[in-house]
C-alpha cells in the first residue's frame, strides 16, 4: 500500500529574476544589476511542508528540456517524488521578473508542460488515507489542468479527503462553476485580505455588522455561503478562521511581529506549513498558528522559497498567546 503524503497538484516553474535601474524603453537593451535562476512555483509550497519534515509528492506536469530538469533536480534535493506525466514535446516554463528599485516587478512568462495536464492525469491518481490535498487558483488559468482538476473533484467528492485550496490572486478570473465544483470537495480556502473580499464580491455574501472586526464579518460570511472552512490571511494582523458548524464563533489566529524585508513567497509557506500540519494531524488551530509564523518568518529573508526550519517556526509559534 503506498504511504500517504501531501499530493501538491499545482505548477512548479522556473523563476528568471533581474534587478534591473529601470525598464527598457521599446527596443532598447540594458543590463541587470543582479540576476538569478530559481525553481518557483508550486515548489515554494512544497519547500515549506518538507521543511516540516512531511512527505510530499508533485503530482503536476514536468516537461522535457534544462528547465525541466532543474525543476526535477531541485524536487529531487527535496526528496520529492515527480509522479506525474512527463511531456516530451516541450519543455517545462518559466517567469521573467524585471524588478526595479522601488520594487515594482514586471513579469513576462512563458507556459511550459506545468499548464499542459493531460485530461485522466488527476482522476487516475490512487488516494490513500492520511492523504492531503493542495489544490492552487494558478491552476484555473490553464484549461487543460481545469479540466483534469474539474474531474478530480467531481470523482471525490464526499469522501472526506483533506484538502486546502490557496486561492490567490486569481480570484477574480475563475470562472464561479469552477469554485463550485472544487467547493464539491469541501476544502479549506486560504485567502489573503486583499481576496477575501473580491470573492465575497463575486458570491454575494453580505458581512455582519456590530461588535465584530471587517476581517472576521468576512471571514463568518464566507464560510457560511461556502459551507467550507475558510482561513483569512491578514499579514502582520494574524488571520481569522472559521467553519461552518459555528461560523457564529471565528477564531482569531495571532502572528509574530517581524521587520520585514521580502513578502514574496509568504502565502505559500503559509500554505506548505498548513498543510503538514494537517498532515501530522494537528489541531487546526495548532496548525494555523505554526503556518502564520512560518509564512512571517520568511518574509525576514530574501526571495520566495525561504521558510524557516521547523525549529524556527515553533519556536516562534511557543513565544505567542492563543
Amino acid at each position: 500500500m503506498t504511504e500517504p503524503s501531501i499530493l501538491h497538484l499545482g505548477q512548479v516553474v522556473i523563476d528568471l529574476s533581474m534587478n534591473i535601474d529601470h525598464l527598457p524603453e521599446r527596443g532598447g537593451d540594458i543590463f541587470a544589476r543582479r540576476s538569478a535562476i530559481k525553481v518557483g512555483g508550486g515548489y515554494n509550497v512544497i519547500q515549506a511542508a518538507r521543511r516540516m519534515g512531511t512527505p510530499v509528492a508533485y503530482m503536476g506536469a514536468i516537461g522535457t528540456g534544462p528547465m525541466a530538469d532543474m525543476a526535477r533536480g531541485a524536487l529531487a534535493a527535496l526528496q520529492v517524488p515527480a509522479q506525474g506525466p512527463v511531456l516530451d514535446d516541450c519543455d517545462t516554463g518559466y517567469s521573467v521578473a524585471m524588478i526595479e528599485p522601488s520594487g515594482e516587478r514586471t513579469f513576462v512568462s512563458a507556459r511550459g508542460a506545468e499548464t499542459r495536464v493531460p485530461e485522466g492525469t488527476y482522476e487516475s491518481m490512487n488516494l490513500v488515507p492520511g492523504d492531503v490535498i493542495y489544490l492552487s487558483g494558478y491552476s484555473f488559468c490553464h484549461k487543460d489542468n481545469t479540466r483534469s482538476l474539474l474531474g478530480f473533484a467531481e470523482k471525490h467528492q464526499g469522501e472526506g479527503f483533506p484538502v486546502l485550496f490557496d486561492l490567490g490572486p486569481m480570484v477574480a478570473d475563475i470562472t464561479l462553476d469552477v469554485l463550485d465544483a472544487v467547493n464539491g470537495l469541501h476544502p479549506i480556502w486560504s485567502l489573503n485580505e486583499r481576496e477575501g473580499p473580491i470573492l465575497a464580491k463575486r458570491l454575494g455574501c453580505q458581512p455582519e455588522t456590530g461588535d465584530v472586526t471587517e476581517l472576521e464579518s468576512l471571514c463568518r460570511s464566507l464560510s457560511l455561503r461556502l459551507d467550507s472552512p475558510v482561513v483569512l490571511r491578514a499579514g502582520a494582523h494574524g488571520a481569522w478562521y472559521c467553519q461552518p458548524k459555528d461560523a457564529m464563533q471565528g477564531q482569531y489566529i495571532p502572528t509574530p511581529q517581524v521587520h520585514a524585508i521580502d513578502t514574496n513567497g509568504a502565502g505559500d509557506a503559509h500554505s506548505g506549513v498548513l498543510c503538514a500540519g494537517i498532515f501530522q494531524g494537528l489541531p487546526i488551530e495548532e496548525a494555523l498558528v505554526l503556518a502564520n509564523c512560518a509564512g512571517a518568518l520568511s518574509t525576514t529573508h530574501r526571495g520566495p522559497a525561504t521558510c524557516p526550519s521547523e525549529e524556527a517556526i515553533r519556536k516562534a509559534a511557543s513565544s505567542l498567546q492563543w
